[in-house]
């Protein structure tokens, strides 16, 4: 019987998971609840028991493990619910400053210059929400280890970005123009949760936090300064009788550029000028708010796996062998 021997196979991959003393009892135990199944002819039942234990980690035991399913259900909502709930942050935020700006117009005319950073701060308190509740789901999901963890979470994505810049412009031209980008932010995620992933197995949680918001922030800069290198020439303004010959962009104000994108202002600093901090946001456009939105869920999901991970393996390491 061809599902028979799948699922023996399976068993046996499970089974090289776990330490030498414990294989043989354990697989006697599999064998015996196969055999079970086999003969009451639930195939069905017994593929999805053995595919339960070759993708349990060994750190779990047994008695303790909830249902695969369960669990492989959880994980797979969350990953492909929260990025499409990130543009509804992007939205969602959006819709509150303009109804915040529009009451209070009247009496606070300043607001109006205030509209992106009241954006920003919007989209990165409800983004740290769903970041809460990314890591609590996290902790109650499929265990995958960090590399598919990162794989898991950065292709959904990568996903609803194409998907949200198809929807938003209408030509192949602007499709190409945010493709260098997010060709430099998807790839670059995933590393970056990876190694947040390793150092929060590791119990180094702080630091992979540190380095996951540190890299994020330089990542999403290096994304937003290729999209305007791309499409914006560089060098001072050239003006002739007061009238500007090209657009331009001096390549000085480069790591700033984020924070232009997010808060349509310089600092105080001399650049961007004004006339730059315009093309800056009106090239960009959805991008720096989808960074923003995605990446505190993104960390907080690959910490969330990571710890969750390294707990079930100190509960095992202090567990007491059976004889």
């Amino acid at each position: 019987m061809v599902t028979r021997r799948l699922a023996a196979y399976l068993l046996r991959a499970a089974a090289r998971s776990w330490p030498a003393e414990l294989r043989g009892e354990l697989s006697r135990e599999w064998d015996a609840e196969l055999h079970v199944l086999a003969e009451r002819g639930e195939r069905w039942r017994m593929l999805r028991f053995a595919a339960s234990l070759a993708v349990s980690r060994a750190s779990e035991p047994v008695a303790d493990r909830p249902r695969f399913g369960a669990r492989a259900c959880r994980t797979a909502a969350t990953l492909l619910l929260a990025p499409p709930t990130c543009l509804v942050i992007i939205l969602a935020s959006g819709l509150l400053m303009n109804l915040a700006v529009n009451q209070a117009f009247a009496r606070a005319q300043w607001l109006a210059d205030a509209q992106p950073s009241m954006l920003t701060v919007l989209t990165a308190g409800l983004a740290m929400l769903l970041a809460r509740l990314a890591y609590a789901s996290a902790v109650r999901g499929a265990r995958t280890g960090p590399v598919r963890t990162a794989l898991g979470i950065v292709l959904p994505i990568g996903l609803t970005a194409v998907g949200a810049e198809y929807a938003l412009n209408t030509t192949t031209d602007d499709l190409v123009r945010v493709a260098p980008a997010l060709l430099v932010w998807l790839p670059g995620l995933t590393l970056v949760l990876h190694l947040v992933g390793v150092l929060a197995v590791r119990g180094r949680t702080r630091a992979a936090w540190w380095v996951g918001v540190l890299c994020a922030l330089a990542l999403a800069d290096l994304a937003v300064a290729l999209m305007v290198i791309n499409h914006i020439p560089g060098g001072p303004e050239t003006v002739i009788d007061g009238v500007a010959q090209a657009d331009t962009i001096d390549r000085i104000s480069a790591p700033l550029w984020l924070v232009t994108s997010l808060t349509d202002s310089s600092l105080g600093l001399p650049r961007p000028t004004p006339s730059e901090i315009f093309l800056i946001s009106d090239l960009v456009e959805l991008q720096p708010f989808l960074y923003l939105a995605c990446t505190p869920y993104a960390l907080a999901y690959a910490v969330g796996a990571a710890r969750a991970d390294r707990s079930q393996a100190d509960q095992l390491t202090i567990r007491p062998v059976r004889s």
